[in-house]
């Protein structure tokens, strides 16, 4: 035997690294379209709500003498949280869709089935919808109510309160339609993303707060509705691509999906 083929006493012998198997690149290929298809259909949900919502969060008005007396602003008060509350159901009920479609989607993506898809993007319109229309029932009326409780807005807990009154339950929905385009009617599979969808949606909402406040203090971004379009579109943004976080977050590890397409 060479002696540059032993080793030194009481050491272990050397062993050449390895080269990646196929399986884990073709894993790491595969969970990369996957993110990739996760954040393009969050950002396009957002894009496709921010333009229908641009049609409709002024939809519903209240009547000419309500709103032309302006001497007395009884019958206008008393009109504009049924107002804001349509307003906001159209406009939250479009994002909430446009969300669970795509993250229906996404999943059925994943799973490389177009029934799947189908079936994944049909539960998250309509639980989108949902999701999105019913807490503006609610949650409209009440701002309105107490619009002047803080005159200056240097309280940013009630914004963010009513932010996620209105935001968290169509992140919810959303991480439902991609389990379900992902994984079927599987419990732990819906709650896990529907978990996932939850985070990402306070997550995205506080990030939207925080940089409305911090960037456009002008732009009224603690309102249900932010004054100018660009704050409107950095809503629906932060919000889906947040969600779009979650639901990556909730895919399997680069290994595993490349030994499931392997088999």
């Amino acid at each position: 035997m060479n002696s540059e083929d032993s080793s030194p006493p009481g050491t272990a012998p050397a062993v050449p690294a390895q080269p990646e198997g196929p399986k884990a690149v073709a894993g790491r290929g595969v969970r990369d379209l996957d993110w990739i298809a996760v954040i393009g259909l969050a950002a396009i949900a957002a894009i496709a709500a921010w333009q229908a919502g641009e049609y409709t969060f002024e939809y519903a008005r209240p009547s000419l003498a309500a709103s032309e007396n302006y001497r007395d602003s009884t019958a206008l008060n008393a009109e504009m949280p049924g107002v804001s509350a349509v307003n906001g159901a159209l406009t939250f009920g479009a994002f909430g869709g446009n969300l669970g479609l795509a993250m229906g989607l996404a999943g059925g993506f994943a799973r490389r089935s177009v029934s799947h898809a189908i079936l994944g993007a049909a539960a998250g319109l309509i639980l989108g919808i949902a999701a999105g229309a019913l807490p503006s029932l609610a949650a409209m009326p009440w701002h309105w109510r107490h619009r002047n409780d803080d005159p200056f807005n240097a309280d940013l807990l009630s914004p963010f309160l009513v932010h996620l009154a209105l935001w968290t339950c169509l992140g919810v929905s959303a991480g439902v339609a991609f389990a379900i385009g992902r994984r079927g009617f599987s419990i732990p599979g819906i709650v896990e993303a529907g978990l996932a969808g939850l985070i990402g949606a306070v997550f995205g909402t506080f990030v939207f707060d925080m940089v409305g406040a911090l960037l456009f203090p002008a732009a009224g971004t603690t309102y249900p509705f932010a004054l100018t379009t660009g704050t409107r579109l950095l809503a629906r943004l932060c919000v889906a691509l947040c969600v779009g976080l979650g639901m990556i977050r909730s895919l399997p590890p680069a290994t595993a999906v490349g030994a499931a397409k392997a088999t």
